[in-house]
């Protein structure tokens, strides 16, 4: 839905690479401030999504529903199992209006990727230009910069610097008191930084 992208945003508010809407995104222990929304994160949202899915899989008892529940809402599909007295996803979907089309759809394109990712060549994927996995080193601040400020002190792109920290909604790096804020930085950069 966010193809891949910390700047998408919904219709229903939902932001990041895994659209988390606000509730949602605290309540899995994303930092939603003025300065700083891990929703766009794709380290932090990652793991909050991670820990979604399996809250969804303990309340549902099932995957199917699981993403379902991811994709529309835990309530409406809770509703939908309760009125037609099935746990079946597939069975669910036959019944109309039970889910969204758009939910309807979501589930089985998340299995076509799922299957497509561990056997691209079987699908017809033999092109695949494999980018490599993002690496950073971080280092932990204890006082406030801006982004533009600490790439210069490290003398890196600040546009690379911002690439690797999408959670900051501005240059603006806050400190909460009495601890420290950690910043990616580009790989090998962390003694320029201290």
């Amino acid at each position: 839905e966010s193809g891949f992208s910390p700047k998408a945003h919904s219709h229903a508010n939902a932001v990041g690479y895994w659209q988390f809407i606000r509730s949602t995104g605290k309540r899995f222990g994303l930092q939603l401030d003025t300065f700083v929304d891990e929703r766009r994160d794709p380290v932090l949202s990652t793991r909050a999504a991670a820990e979604y899915f399996k809250a969804l899989y303990g309340l549902l008892g099932s995957w199917h529903l699981s993403m379902a529940a991811y994709n529309v809402g835990e309530a409406r599909v809770k509703r939908a199992v309760a009125k037609y007295y099935t746990r079946d996803f597939w069975e669910l979907i036959k019944k109309r209006r039970a889910l969204p089309a758009e939910t309807k759809n979501y589930v089985p394109k998340f299995i076509a990727a799922v299957m497509i990712a561990k056997d691209p060549v079987k699908y017809g994927f033999t092109d695949v230009d494999y980018q490599d996995p993002l690496s950073y080193d971080t280092v932990a601040l204890n006082s406030p910069i801006s982004l533009s400020k600490l790439a210069s002190n490290l003398n890196v792109d600040h546009e690379e610097l911002r690439l690797l920290n999408p959670k900051f909604r501005t240059d603006f790096v806050p400190i909460s008191r009495g601890s420290e804020t950690f910043v990616r930085i580009p790989v090998g950069r962390a003694t320029d930084a201290m």
